[in-house]
């Protein structure tokens, strides 16, 4: 079911600059869309507008009847004198809820976001990366069902970045969906499970990560295991942190993809010793990653210097070899 439904839209301003033109798009209830581009590609004009913040100048945005949309943008700010606690207290008085049953779920976001031991300081003590953590928390707060994030990994350095990304990977859940954009692809392709490319004001490919991995022309390993699942996602979690993969869990069943440039019997002997040190047993273990023709990865990996010449030529080869994987699969 979709939460938003986009279709024809656009977004002209008063000095007739274009944001973004003919933008179709649909959200899925617990899809993460991660929306890489370059800057003044669309993409915040685009996510102000799904957040309600800015008006379209044509085209419809259509949403479920239940969403609950919270809105995270890059020039957030935040009251330096209030005590970091305090302020989650006034966010949820704003939101008319009582405070009293929902302490323990605030004392749970901080821990999350690892700001429990800054509960008592002042806001204005806090660095750049834990001041813009505290305002991503901040919009978790009314239980949304639609979480918009632009550019959240702004200004961090990459241990912020992966310290940020595990802290929204462990909040994130099925009736949750959520937009993210970065100009980074790098940035998305740790949390989303789909990938949309923004180029001068329009969306110009999307696919699940699965497909984008694909032409990316990444390992992918897909397995089931039965035994300690959680000691089995700790270590993932770690080659996550080591930026050697990453993965998506259903169950028990665990889709990685990794990162290095690893043979895939490397990457099968890595699992493979990883299961049998765990003490597990494995239902299946997969490769469903073809291999790729490399002349396609300059467009997945997010250099979107090109011009719209041979953008469009790139993904007509990219729709050709997309069909042509599907044949060799079935």
């Amino acid at each position: 079911m979709s939460v938003v439904e986009i279709r024809d839209l656009s977004k002209i301003y008063n000095n007739s600059n274009i944001a973004f033109n003919a933008v179709s798009l649909d959200i899925l209830n617990g899809e993460i869309i991660g929306i890489a581009g370059p800057d003044f590609s669309g993409k915040s004009s685009l996510l102000a507008v799904m957040a309600r913040k800015q008006k379209q100048t044509s085209g419809t945005v259509n949403y479920a009847d239940y969403v609950n949309i919270s809105y995270f943008s890059s020039d957030f700010s935040l009251p330096d004198d209030l005590k970091v606690f305090d302020f989650t207290l006034m966010l949820v008085h704003l939101n008319n809820t009582d405070s009293d049953s929902r302490h323990h779920e605030i004392v749970a976001l901080l821990k999350t976001f690892d700001l429990h031991n800054y509960a008592s300081y002042q806001i204005g003590d806090l660095s750049f990366s834990q001041k813009r953590t505290l305002a991503i928390l901040g919009t978790l707060i009314n239980k949304p069902n639609l979480l918009i994030l632009d550019e959240p990994f702004q200004g961090l350095n990459a241990e912020e970045i992966e310290k940020l990304t595990i802290s929204l990977k462990n909040i994130l859940h099925r009736e949750m969906a959520c937009v993210i954009t970065d100009v980074k692809l790098d940035n998305l392709e740790r949390i989303a499970s789909s990938i949309a490319l923004m180029f001068e004001g329009a969306i110009i490919h999307k696919s699940d990560i699965l497909s984008y991995s694909r032409i990316a022309g990444r390992n992918i390993i897909q397995l089931s295991v039965e035994g300690n699942l959680l000691k089995f996602e700790e270590k993932l979690t770690y080659l996550t942190l080591q930026k050697e993969l990453t993965y998506i869990r259903s169950n028990s069943i665990f889709t990685i993809t990794f990162y290095q440039s690893r043979q895939m019997e490397d990457c099968f002997f890595l699992l493979s010793d990883m299961i049998k040190r765990l003490g597990l047993s494995v239902l299946f273990m997969k490769s469903i990653s073809p291999q790729v023709d490399l002349q396609l990865i300059d467009i997945v990996q997010g250099r979107l210097q090109l011009g719209r010449p041979h953008f469009q030529s790139l993904l007509k080869n990219i729709d050709a070899l997309e069909n042509s994987l599907d044949l060799e699969e079935s």
